[in-house]
């Protein structure tokens, strides 16, 4: 079965959480320092209803996340009822035929993660995979689960960049806390394939499209390529390989092993929205700077991000390397401009479909979002969702991509089914002779 849907995380929905996020926004870490999460979109009291959309859209697939801080809200200490919902969760997919694919981590932590010393701490490895074991236990039913999502981002924009939770700026911390993270899927996928043999267990990485600011320049060219190297092919060779190298210029690289990572991984996931165009500084501490451009006229995203079709084809690619199926686990665009999502949608899907005809193990596809979020950093001002969120009643408003969305499914679902009945037929007459 080809995997159709959209996805969100429970924080930029849900809201209503004590976690790292909370307390940084509290502190005014946002763009905008006035700005809090609170009830985000409401999913928190509308999550049925939400969930209800999904047949609508043509969907029989739904990735979403678990929200760690409310499942764990201290060290070892599971609560039941946030339990029993998701359970319940599950139910309801299940009736609306829909498949579910849960994340366990999307950024967010419980306080006492931090406390404990985060992922720079070895022991992180051993509580995530408790955290898996203990949704596993509780959810055997589900096949499809993303350990962890964009690792790459996170310890780029936590570790690094100081722009999140735990904000800190310092290399050696950076390449720990990426190590652990990698550790961490690994333990948490032989968790979940102990309890649920037929589970399928993956990442959902983030990659770009990268070019030179100018492409005369043999600086920037070497550092797209360093950029290329960094942020997108270094863990698609290490989920082919399990060796890790991750060099970031100017500050260092971090080298390791990790035997077992391509034996955790059933499939790929790729996050992909834009293309950034990158210039050399050569300045301390600051050896590079990136740019989003409307280089074709196409216009930017609530964002600020380059509209640009051609780099999916290409990160596609590229991550057909890790020689595994792949699933596309978010693909979107955030405007209020619902025509240009349209044409977001005709496009990416079109290079979908080319790359899948042309024999890439292309298994799924999520856009995001099924309703507007909360968008981190940014607020609540980009609009992702094929449904519109009124963020002072909580309704939900149908978009006309919404129905764009479902009928260029069709053509990815009905192939799945005919491909599905044709094995079912070629199993049978193997089976009478």
């Amino acid at each position: 079965m080809f995997l159709w849907g959209a996805a969100t995380s429970a924080y930029q929905i849900e809201g209503a959480a004590e976690n790292d996020w909370t307390d940084w926004e509290r502190h005014g870490r946002l763009k905008e320092r006035h700005v809090r999460c609170g009830a985000a979109s409401g999913h928190r009291s509308r999550w049925r209803s939400d969930l209800a959309l999904l047949p609508s859209i043509g969907a029989n697939a739904y990735r979403y996340s678990v929200e760690w801080s409310r499942i764990e809200p201290g060290r070892g200490v599971f609560d039941v009822r946030e339990l029993e919902r998701e359970v319940e969760r599950i139910s309801i997919l299940r009736g609306l035929a829909v498949e579910p694919v849960v994340t366990l981590h999307h950024y967010t932590h419980p306080l006492w993660f931090w406390k404990e010393g985060g992922w720079e701490n070895r022991e992180s490895v051993g509580w995530f995979a408790e955290l898996a074991a203990e949704l596993a236990r509780a959810l055997p039913s589900v096949r499809y689960w993303v350990t962890l999502n964009e690792p790459i981002v996170f310890v780029l924009g936590g570790y690094l960049g100081g722009m999140i939770p735990p904000g800190m700026r310092r290399f050696s911390s950076a390449a720990s806390a990426l190590e652990n993270l990698l550790r961490s899927h690994v333990a948490a996928s032989h968790a979940i394939h102990e309890r649920i043999p037929n589970a399928r267990v993956g990442i959902a990485h983030n990659m770009l499209d990268f070019a030179p600011d100018r492409p005369h320049s043999s600086l920037d060219r070497r550092l797209v390529t360093a950029a290329e190297d960094l942020y997108n092919v270094s863990l698609v060779e290490a989920t082919a390989t399990g060796a890790m190298r991750w060099a970031f210029p100017g500050e260092g690289t971090a080298a390791f092993k990790l035997p077992d990572l391509p034996r955790a991984t059933d499939y790929f996931g790729l996050n992909y929205y834009s293309r950034a165009h990158l210039r050399f500084r050569g300045l301390p501490g600051r050896i590079g700077e990136f740019f989003y451009r409307d280089s074709e006229g196409r216009g930017l995203t609530d964002t600020g991000w380059e509209i640009h079709p051609r780099g999916f084809h290409r990160v596609l690619d590229v991550a057909a390397r890790a020689g595994l199926p792949i699933l596309v686990t978010e693909n979107g665009i955030a405007t209020r401009d619902d025509r240009l999502r349209r044409s977001f949608l005709r496009e990416h899907i079109a290079i979908l479909g080319h790359q899948r005809d042309a024999g890439l193990p292309i298994e799924g596809y999520f856009y995001w979002s099924l309703i507007d979020n909360f968008e981190w950093l940014e607020g609540f001002r980009p609009r992702f969702g094929l449904f519109d969120v009124d963020y002072a009643t909580f309704a939900r408003r149908r978009r006309p991509s919404a129905d764009l969305f479902a009928a260029l499914g069709r053509r990815f679902t009905e192939r799945g089914r005919s491909e599905a009945s044709a094995e079912d037929d070629r199993s049978s007459a193997a089976s009478r002779t």
